[in-house]
């Protein structure tokens, strides 16, 4: 394995991280009595496990800021519903402070590729600009069952990688 590649263990605690998550969003959320606008911040809790379980280099780190970044404003504007605040702003305010919390990250040498945090922030803006469109995008079934795919492809990865004899 390369110096950047994920060990099984490290696939399957990612994965479970994944699977924790979309627990999180169906029975919490989606069945339960958790608003919907709590989705991306337990999105972006389950990356930010993930990417703490992989270490520096272990990966999901740019998803990880910028998700938590956008999914806490989401969730305080929820809750506080501003009045004289543009809540689009807010929501791109967001996703900028995960993008310098990622900053920060390189800094402190974490793996975060910059191509990364700017995929995430567009992923975020696009299912926001689509969510009057796209029926899914405003239900927690959805991005749970998205989780659960990426838990799986975690173990799938998981399981290849153990197959595989360390590298020198």
């Amino acid at each position: 394995m390369g110096p950047n590649a994920k060990t099984s263990d490290t696939r399957f605690i990612q994965a479970g991280a994944f699977a924790l998550g979309a627990l999180a969003l169906y029975f919490l959320i989606e069945k339960g009595s958790f608003e919907f606008y709590w989705t991306p911040i337990t999105i972006g809790v389950a990356y930010l496990l993930a990417a703490a379980a992989g270490g520096r280099s272990g990966g999901h780190w740019p998803t990880a800021v910028v998700i938590v970044g956008w999914g806490a404003v989401v969730l305080w504007a929820g809750e506080t519903r501003p009045e004289n605040l543009d809540i689009a702003g807010l929501y791109l305010a967001g996703a900028g402070a995960g993008v310098l919390v990622g900053g920060i990250l390189i800094r402190m040498g974490f793996a975060v590729d910059v191509i990364g945090l700017g995929g995430a922030a567009l992923a975020a803006g696009l299912i926001l600009a689509f969510s009057g469109r796209v029926d899914q995008f405003v239900e927690a079934q959805y991005f749970a069952l998205l989780l659960a795919v990426v838990a799986v492809v975690n173990v799938v990865l998981g399981v290849l990688a153990r197959g595989k004899p360390a590298k020198s």
